[in-house]
């Protein structure tokens, strides 16, 4: 089998389309098999691994004990998720701190590094022994971190392959990927309850609101949004939102902007909205109600019909761990089954 890189990821190909759940499972079983012949080497007689990066090869220990997340989004959801010993991370804003557990909401910062806020004294005093983040907010300081640190840096891609990635990092890729053959058999019971409970076809609309403008963002499916795991599920349960089929939409952007005056553009059997996210703090009621107490907004046929739901941003727009994905099914079945 041939070795693949990190920068070269597993679902690459794979990533550029719709997932149903048949491809979701073929997923999980093909990282599987891939899983033993990864693009590390084993632990060598010092207790440390060489992990091919877009950076190249990263010398990192086998087993770290003090690893600074350089973001909360992946970074330090994942690591959370794995019970790994973190010290130190990227700003926790809004409602990412429900998607990891007390410990971690607990940690020190080293800076808003979304906004390139990275704060490199503040990484130093942590004394990590591993820094894992996103690449493009590690790149910029790449010389610096690795003087602090052995660094690896994960590409922004396909939300699994961060997850996985992440994981590999620490040496526990082999229970990343596990985890996702349970995601995926959840993702393929949602879609065959939808289809029977939607047997002509489902419309829904996905929508954000994060300013009192009245303005909102429809957003596309996995095509365009691979990096948001909302996107995937979407996708394997058969969905496609209709942002999608907006007049002038774009299928390869990840959104659709609709003015004000515009709203029947989001009229659909269902509409999900959430208010804020992009890490900030919740909006709150004002910014919410500058899409409820539209005019337009009482004329949507969801609306009238009792389906338009307020759902959390933060596993929907904020997740990439496996416990914001189970939020995201949780929100579907109740939005959408009930």
């Amino acid at each position: 089998m041939t070795t693949l890189t990190a920068h070269t990821p597993l679902t690459d190909d794979l990533s550029r389309r719709h997932f149903g759940a048949a491809a979701g499972l073929a997923l999980a079983s093909l990282l599987a098999a891939c899983a033993p012949d990864s693009d590390t080497t084993p632990a060598a007689d010092d207790g440390t691994r060489t992990l091919s990066t877009p950076m190249g090869d990263v010398v990192v220990p086998a087993g770290p004990t003090r690893i600074v997340s350089l973001d909360a989004y992946v970074g330090l959801q994942t690591l959370d998720e794995l019970d790994v010993p973190v010290v130190a991370t990227g700003t926790l804003g809004g409602g990412v701190r429900t998607l990891v557990g007390e410990a971690s909401q607990q940690l020190p910062s080293i800076g808003v590094t979304a906004l390139g806020d990275v704060q490199l004294e503040a990484i130093a005093a942590a004394n990590p022994d591993l820094i894992v983040g996103r690449q493009p907010i590690g790149e910029p300081f790449y010389s610096e971190l690795s003087t602090i640190a052995p660094t690896v840096l994960i590409p922004f891609t396909y939300w699994r392959d961060q997850y996985i990635d992440v994981a590999d990092a620490v040496g526990r890729k082999d229970d990343a990927v596990g985890a996702f053959v349970g995601l995926d058999d959840r993702i393929a019971d949602l879609r065959a309850d939808i289809a029977q409970a939607w047997p002509d076809g489902l419309r829904l609309s996905v929508v954000r609101v994060s300013d009192t403008s009245g303005d909102v963002r429809s957003y596309n499916t996995l095509a365009a949004s691979s990096t948001f795991l909302y996107a995937d599920i979407l996708s394997g349960a058969g969905i496609t939102p209709t942002a999608d089929a907006a007049p002038g939409a774009d299928p390869t952007k990840v959104n659709v902007a609709v003015s004000s005056e515009n709203l029947p553009m989001i009229d659909a059997d269902v509409i999900l909205y959430y208010v804020g996210a992009g890490g900030q703090a919740d909006a709150g009621d004002e910014v919410e109600q500058s899409l409820v107490s539209s005019p337009l907004w009482s004329t949507l046929s969801a609306v009238q019909a009792g389906r338009a739901y307020k759902v959390d941003s933060a596993p929907w727009f904020d997740g990439y761990n496996l416990t914001a994905a189970t939020a995201v099914i949780d929100d579907l079945r109740r939005t959408l089954l009930s």
